[in-house]
């Protein structure tokens, strides 16, 4: 079961069994728990969690489970002694006896087992939205008319969005506003639902926002293919240039190798310049495409941090782009030009052992006092199986800034761009980001 679909069953499943279900409930519950995790398994990694829920029924069982259980939990609704006959079988509710309502507290009290479950996280503005609806019955005993102050200032709609406003600012310090990645997902969802004037605003939105995520995360995943594809034709290039250069390989496939890379450059960059109007210009512009073409890798759960190429690699992209690929030059003109900008590679993992790990604690330390982090309950560093668990910042290694001082150019390959893996984290922070903060009443 991949990240989202256990945050999202562990959630669903305490709030089943916080309420102490009693009779034939606990092996429906069970039966349900079975169905979710079979289902958790046949969908994983996709990022509608809410869509799979509603077409498999889950969604709906579990709201009835969720009532029943509620009811179960409540005193002042009467069933007859003992929820089972003889054969196992529920017992019906008496309609004969006579009923009474919940007094204000009863009722009020229902909404106490949702913030039971959040009080501990730091969010001050849902704290206060809660506190208003409770300070309620101190103001009345009569249940209608608190359900009338309730309405009329709006106490459940402020729930919803003050939650959703606390989440707005948890994410907002938690990832980089120029990585459109994660960006746009938050943006999309929760940064609208938390302006949202009623309850079913909310659930309208969310509707909308599940088809934009999905339209958005296809546009996402063809720019990282196009862009792995130019950063990996750069990185060919270059490879090319220097092992002819230092006469490391048969130069006449080397040369024919690098006619090949030029042209298909030359249509991906056609491609971009005049069918999508991003010319390199642009590019250099929005901070979002310069990272992407330093091949980024994530240091945290939502790449707030990131481990890039050297940044000056940038100019030698741009001269290697216009004075050596888009130019008239001959191959020997290319070749016998000294280049002025060196194109440097991503640091070796494998000569610098435990280097990522580094990297990984630095990140953890300077998230450490982030509040998504802290109400997430993990750490701030890394992506992977072990993401959070680095102790400390940990100390750079010598090796790495050595090699940063020689800016030496690199000589071996490596460091392609991780693309699978990176859509792959794209759908689970969009995921994440459409779950997170959804209310479970």
């Amino acid at each position: 079961m991949d990240m989202i679909w256990k945050a999202t069953f562990d959630s669903y499943m305490k709030l089943l069994y916080d309420m102490r279900p009693q009779g034939t409930l606990p092996a429906r519950i069970q039966e349900f728990e079975r169905e979710f995790r079979q289902t958790a398994e046949e969908h994983a990694g996709t990022m509608d969690i809410a869509g799979v829920l509603a077409r498999t029924g889950l969604q709906q069982k579990y709201n009835s489970l969720y009532v029943e259980c509620q009811a179960g939990a409540n005193a002042y609704v009467d069933f007859d002694e003992g929820r089972e006959t003889a054969d196992g079988s529920p017992r019906l509710f008496n309609a004969a006896k006579e009923q009474r309502l919940p007094t204000v507290h009863e009722y009020i009290d229902t909404y106490r087992a949702v913030y039971e479950s959040i009080r501990n996280y730091d969010r001050p503005g849902t704290a206060r939205a809660y506190q208003a609806l409770f300070d309620v019955e101190k103001r009345t005993d009569d249940l209608i008319e608190a359900q009338m102050i309730i309405e009329r200032e709006h106490l459940l709609v402020k729930l919803v969005t003050a939650n959703y406003t606390d989440l707005v600012e948890e994410f907002s310090e938690a990832i980089d506003p120029n990585f459109e990645l994660t960006s746009s997902g938050m943006n999309e969802t929760f940064a609208k639902y938390a302006h949202a004037a009623s309850v079913d605003e909310v659930t309208y939105m969310s509707e909308i926002a599940q088809s934009t995520t999905v339209d958005a995360g296809i546009q996402i995943q063809a720019k990282m293919s196009m862009l792995t594809n130019f950063n990996s034709l750069l990185f060919a290039w270059e490879n090319n240039k220097r092992r002819i250069r230092t006469g490391d390989g048969p130069a006449d496939r080397l040369a024919m190798s690098m006619v090949l890379v030029r042209k298909k450059v030359r249509d991906i960059y056609r491609f971009f310049s005049e069918d999508l109007g991003l010319t390199f210009d642009e590019m250099m512009k929005r901070p979002f495409y310069r990272i992407m073409l330093l091949q980024p890798q994530g240091l945290d759960g939502l790449w707030r941090l990131k481990k890039v190429m050297h940044p000056a690699n940038l100019e030698a992209i741009r001269y290697i782009l216009f004075e050596e690929i888009l130019s008239e030059k001959s191959m020997e003109e290319i070749l016998l030009t000294p280049q002025p900008y060196p194109y440097y590679e991503q640091i070796d993992a494998l000569r610098c052992p435990g280097l990522n790990t580094e990297y990984e604690a630095i990140a953890a330390e300077l998230n450490r006092d982030l509040k998504y982090y802290k109400n997430a309950g993990i750490g701030g560093g890394g992506t992977g199986e072990g993401a959070g668990k680095v102790s400390g910042p940990g100390k750079l290694s010598g090796k790495l800034f050595g090699a940063l001082r020689e800016k030496t150019p690199a000589a071996a390959p490596g460091g392609r761009f991780p693309l699978r893996a990176l859509i792959q984290q794209t759908q689970n922070i969009t995921g994440m980001i459409m779950n997170t903060g959804r209310e479970r009443h």
